[in-house]
């Protein structure tokens, strides 16, 4: 999912949420729910995705000297 898909997501979510607020349907509860579950596991996957980016050890580059 890319950023503008995210954000779609999550405007849906919150109008359902709101929705849900207002009336007390049944039905808006459960969209409200089923589209956190969706963004809660797309925030989960970014995260592990920039975990994953920041323990990966940087490769030097063996024909050139190191500066420091």
């Amino acid at each position: 999912m890319n950023a503008k898909q995210f954000f779609d997501r999550v405007t849906i979510m919150r109008k359902y949420q709101k929705e849900y607020f207002r009336t007390r349907s049944q039905a808006a509860l459960k969209l409200s729910k089923a589209l956190e579950l969706e963004i809660d596991a797309e925030i989960t996957r970014v995260n592990a995705l920039m975990e994953k980016e920041h323990k990966e050890p940087i490769q030097k580059n063996l024909f050139e000297e190191d500066l420091k």
